[in-house]
């Protein structure tokens, strides 16, 4: 496929912006469960795409699995670094795009994303990837935002400020639909998922916007960008009023459930 350079360097930039790290410690429970699920054991070969400041991958290294990390921003290394000499794994990591991974055919017996791969412009190409470098009878797990869930709600309000380019840039919620992976990782694959809940624990819409103004790289992004300036006072309310919607006290605190699928694709093994 040809990859659109301008893109990937503008994805880039925009998701080095901010503190990272403080919004990968709040997605840090559904790496847990991904891991969890999937059951790496020592000498898997785990591959884990767009892998930030190593959530999955430390916890996949940590069973003993030989992983390799990959991410177009290479900026979130330096954190994941330090993060597996504290735990005494080793992680290769990679700067490279999922549209194009940079391995040979049928490399890993493990491939992972959690809230990445959803965000690459374009789906075939992705999942084409992730399978080739799959063995034959290996799995894909993946942790993706649903179309009802609050990221996707903040993404369409950031969407209606900064309209996105044709194609299906701009639609990573179809990821969270277990039909829709089915029907992108092909007839040769068998998808399981589940929906489950992460919990934003912040005492206010308000307290939770403002986090993300400051850590989330493409909000940030949009600050910087927005014309006139004035219109970054309205794109903040207008997330604040729909962040009230979901705001919620019960048994977990006061703060704001999201929604993701947990989803596993598992290949035949005569592929």
């Amino acid at each position: 496929m040809t990859i659109d350079r301008n893109i990937q360097e503008i994805n880039r930039t925009m998701w080095s912006y901010g503190e990272y790290r403080h919004v990968a410690d709040l997605l840090r429970p559904g790496a847990a469960d991904l891991v969890e699920r999937l059951a790496p054991g020592p000498g898997t070969r785990h591959l884990d795409v767009a892998t930030g400041n190593g959530n999955v991958a430390l916890l996949s290294a940590l069973r003993g699995a030989v992983v390799d990390g990959l991410d177009l921003t290479d900026e979130f290394f330096p954190d994941a670094r330090t993060r597996f000499d504290q735990a005494g794994v080793t992680v290769d990591l990679h700067r490279g795009d999922a549209q194009e991974l940079p391995f040979p055919d049928a490399s890993f017996d493990l491939v992972t994303s959690t809230y990445g791969v959803q965000f690459a412009p374009d789906h075939t190409a992705a999942a084409g990837e992730m399978a080739r470098v799959l063995r034959p009878g290996g799995r894909v797990g993946m942790c993706n935002w649903t179309a009802r869930s609050w990221t996707a709600h903040f993404q369409a309000v950031l969407s209606s400020y900064f309209p996105s380019a044709a194609g299906h840039q701009g639609q990573p919620m179809l990821w969270g639909d277990p039909d829709y992976l089915t029907e992108l990782f092909g007839p040769g694959c068998a998808v399981t998922a589940e929906r489950r809940e992460l919990f934003y624990a912040f005492p206010s819409a308000d307290d939770l916007i403002s986090f993300f103004a400051t850590c989330f790289g493409p909000f940030i992004a949009a600050k910087n960008t927005i014309a006139p300036p004035s219109r970054w006072k309205e794109l903040r309310a207008e997330l604040v009023e729909m962040t009230e919607q979901f705001h919620t006290t019960d048994e977990r605190g006061t703060g704001v459930p999201v929604e993701y699928l947990l989803a596993v694709v598992e290949t035949r093994g005569d592929r």
